[in-house]
């Protein structure tokens, strides 16, 4: 007669499905934290090559106001420099509108000595106004041109004489010696009439 034995406390109980759900469950957890993990490494790569792009969009910025900064100095340098420019050229015409040779030979004939004779006189009107005198004389002699130079420089009207040249005529001519100066020429101002004019002071005048 045989007789079986049974040990348990309580009936037997299947685990199984319980474990199979549960690794299950692992391994879904671990696709999702796999996926997850791909996905945060994929936004911090896209994070840096945006960062990049603002970077690299910054720095054309600023290349760009540089240039446009450049730019503008340029245009303003310009602007400055045909203004002056524009200011040499008015200068200029107005030295020539009010040169007058009529004052020039006058003051000339009273400054010059009377041993020395002009033979060529050529102003040039520089950018700046001033007037620049090339004057050609003849003498008899190389001693008349340091009276000369002495006479120009007295004259408030003449500054900066500068002897040029110097040289000696064919022999038998009246005046054998030849020079000629440059000087700066500033032509005097007309005096300022009184008040009223010169019809009002003729007109107190009964």
């Amino acid at each position: 007669m045989s007789r079986v034995f049974n040990f348990a406390r309580r009936p037997f109980q299947d685990d199984r499905p319980v474990y199979v759900a549960t690794v299950a469950l692992l391994v879904f957890g671990a696709a999702l934290a796999v996926a997850n993990l791909r996905l945060f490494t994929d936004y911090r790569r896209q994070v840096a090559d945006t960062r990049a792009e603002i970077e690299a969009l910054e720095e054309r910025q600023a290349r760009a106001d540089k240039k446009i900064d450049a730019s503008k100095s340029a245009v303003s340098a310009y602007k400055l420099s045909a203004l002056a420019e524009e200011s040499r050229g008015l200068a200029k015409l107005v030295a020539e509108r009010r040169f007058s040779w009529t004052t020039l030979l006058a003051r000339l004939e009273r400054t010059l000595p009377h041993e020395v004779g002009l033979a060529h006189l050529q102003p040039s009107f520089q950018a700046d106004g001033e007037v620049v005198l090339e004057m050609q004389f003849y003498a008899k002699n190389r001693e008349t041109v340091v009276q000369t130079i002495a006479a120009l420089a007295k004259d408030a009207a003449f500054d900066d004489v500068e002897l040029r040249t110097e040289s000696m005529a064919d022999p038998g001519s009246p005046e054998p010696f030849h020079f000629s100066l440059v000087a700066h020429y500033e032509p005097p101002q007309k005096p300022a009439e009184p008040a009223g004019g010169v019809g009002a002071q003729k007109g107190t005048r009964r």
